[in-house]
């Protein structure tokens, strides 16, 4: 089984949301206006993994929860694809709340079902500290049948930008640092 967001990458997930924000006023679906810098970013998560220990899937948990470094290229194409796939969920089993965007800062609820009986949660509050920084945090719950319990990710992230020139990193693609 994959665990939601996990399947891109902590890293490349946080890089995207960390980006969300406009001087948009409050909606519903976030927007595909970038208010960051084109080009390569390096992004430093530290994760924490509650729910799973002392069960079977420590070992899991105890991956996931292990600090990153990651660089991404992000492209204008590269935004507007993540972006329109997270309005997207909302039109397959997921729920887009709470959604605050200025230029400065950007939070949101998201909420969704999987088919098999499991629930997902996020509440993702990242601030844009300058259009080549960002920083802010992502709790993740995930509850699944297919889990002994609930299990909470808790992630923190300082992101930055390096330049305008990606070099071997691709658009969605993503390179491990560290």
């Amino acid at each position: 089984m994959m665990i939601p967001y996990a399947k891109t990458g902590t890293c490349l997930l946080l890089l995207s949301l960390a980006q969300f924000a406009t001087a948009a006023p409050a909606q519903t679906q976030l927007s595909e206006m970038p208010p960051v810098n084109m080009g390569l970013w390096q992004t430093e998560t530290t994760p924490t993994v509650t729910g799973l220990e002392n069960t079977p899937m420590a070992a899991m948990a105890s991956a996931i929860g292990r600090g990153h470094v990651t660089q991404s290229c992000l492209t204008p194409e590269k935004w507007k694809s993540d972006i329109q796939g997270i309005n997207a969920r909302q039109q397959h089993g997921c729920t887009l709340s709470n959604v605050h965007q200025d230029s400065h800062e950007v939070s949101f609820d998201q909420a969704c079902t999987t088919g098999h009986g499991g629930t997902n949660t996020a509440h993702v509050d990242i601030l844009i500290d300058s259009a080549e920084h960002s920083h802010g945090t992502v709790v993740m719950k995930i509850v699944d049948p297919a889990f002994p319990q609930p299990m909470t990710i808790s992630v923190s992230m300082v992101s930055h930008y390096l330049g305008s020139a990606c070099g071997d990193v691709k658009p969605g693609e993503g390179k491990m640092i560290k």
